[in-house]
């Protein structure tokens, strides 16, 4: 990915050195302009630093916005007002001027943190000046002076000896920015696979299943037991959303690799409640969609490539996602085709002998279409009626429950009672889908013993394309 748009910029018309030389000037010119206006004052002028002839990408500018972001935050948080401000887009790159009311050396200092904070802040070129003191350096307020990109040696003495070539410098620059975006993408979403599993387990009335009012039919777990499981599981699903950015274009060794990452997260969920089975389904379900949501990012080169997709919209994004988990769960279900010769069969292969049941693995190789067409519109449904993410995921639950052949019933009961969930469900939802008898509903289900599990993981899974569709498409 990163190769590729390496290649785009090698390959972008390059800038004259009197363009470069002319921009400088007008820079200048723009600073004085504003220092005039500014009066008392601190103008901030920021510009990214970018070697060679190529100053203008959708990456750079993609990195620009984000220095853009975190300089006006620095200033709200300080309390600093903006007095004016101005924007410029340019072949010899993208250029912010900011006029605040804070003094220099506290503006210089909040700018430097930024510059020194994380990665990225070391492509930033973020200047502090006023009329009083055109200039304030970072010597001057105790920083070291800045390191270069590639040896970590001071960078004005690397610049003066041209000890690096262009090329090397514009790979380091791209690397740069390319894995803080990544890392940024894969914790976003990180963040919703493990909020909508927080999300799933505290909803409430569900029946027969832990919520945050009783234990449901469960006695060596509650809400707590999912919570601390939930908390473990945030690099596993960071990893899967990285692992397909990165293998976006080879599925099947993606898969393999999916598989090695959810025994690791599975022992650390066990480590975390005490060796309870509280996401063992949704360690696999959530892992893949995860990885798919990477892999539609990856072959966007996560929008920082020149020839990157325009944002597709809500629709078109579960659409792909689904589509992507098909390709990538393809070939889960030839494990059915051979269990009558296996000397020992899985639960899950029983009930396919059984009852022709596929379970989860059908759900994955099919592209979940329980969580695309029944959970995720039954929740935006009911969200876009007003109900509250509760309310709206136990009608979404009981949605599921209606349709879905649960195996997680089967393994407690029998198929006599997944139809019987099915019907009481229904019966339910015709109704109104009250809250008192869904809690009746629930306490019929602790009496008898049932779980619907594989239908509370698709409920986390509706949860969790929600929360993606409204944090990363437009």
């Amino acid at each position: 990915m990163k190769k590729q748009i390496l290649d785009e910029i090698f390959h972008t018309s390059q800038i004259s050195l009197s363009d470069i030389l002319l921009c400088r000037e007008q820079r200048v010119q723009n600073q004085q302009r504003l220092m005039k206006s500014a009066g008392q004052g601190t103008l901030i002028s920021f510009t990214l630093n970018i070697v060679g002839a190529v100053k203008s990408a959708p990456l750079f500018s993609k990195a620009f916005r984000e220095g853009k972001r975190r300089i006006l935050r620095q200033l709200s948080y300080q309390g600093a007002r903006v007095i004016l401000q101005e924007e410029y887009s340019k072949i010899t790159g993208d250029e912010l001027y900011l006029v605040t009311d804070e003094d220099i050396v506290t503006v210089k200092r909040l700018m430097t943190e930024i510059e020194e904070s994380f990665a990225m802040g070391r492509l930033f070129d973020i200047d502090v000046m006023s009329t009083d003191k055109v200039k304030i350096s970072r010597q001057e307020l105790g920083f070291s002076p800045r390191k270069c990109l590639v040896c970590e040696e001071q960078a004005a003495a690397c610049a003066r000896s041209q000890k690096h070539s262009i090329n090397e410098l514009m790979e380091k620059t791209v690397e740069i920015i390319w894995n803080y975006f990544e890392q940024d993408f894969a914790a976003t979403v990180a963040q919703n696979a493990c909020r909508a599993l927080l999300y799933e387990v505290a909803a409430a009335p569900k029946p027969g299943l832990v919520d945050r009012e009783n234990n449901g039919s469960h006695k060596d777990m509650d809400c707590f037991t999912f919570i601390d499981s939930a908390c473990t599981l945030f690099p596993y699903f960071w990893n899967c959303t990285r692992k397909g950015i990165e293998m976006s274009e080879d599925l099947p060794q993606l898969f393999a690799q999916l598989r090695c990452l959810g025994k690791e997260a599975e022992d650390k969920m066990k480590t975390a409640t005490g060796g309870v089975n509280t996401h063992k389904g949704a360690i696999f379900s959530m892992g893949i969609i995860c990885a798919a949501v990477g892999v539609l990012e990856g072959r966007d080169n996560l929008g920082l490539s020149i020839h990157s997709c325009k944002r597709m919209d809500r629709e078109a994004f579960t659409e792909q996602i689904s589509r992507v988990c098909r390709e990538l769960c393809s070939s889960l279900t030839e494990d059915f085709a051979h269990i009558k010769n296996k000397a020992k069969s899985s639960y899950g292969e029983k009930l396919y002998l059984q009852y022709g049941i596929t379970g989860i693995r059908g759900e994955a190789s099919e592209g979940f279409p329980s969580v695309f067409k029944v959970g995720l519109p039954c929740l935006k449904h009911q969200i876009e009626k007003g109900h509250s993410l509760n309310d709206a995921g136990v009608v979404t639950l009981l949605a599921l429950m209606q349709q879905v052949q649960d195996s997680n019933i089967i393994a407690r009961s029998d198929m006599d009672t997944l139809l019987w969930v099915q019907r009481r469900a229904k019966e339910l939802l015709d109704t109104g889908t009250k809250m008192e008898g869904i809690r009746e509903f629930d306490r019929e289900m602790i009496q008898k013993n049932i779980s619907p599990g594989g239908c509370a993981d698709l409920l986390a899974l509706s949860y969790f394309l929600y929360f993606c569709q409204q944090s990363i498409t437009p």
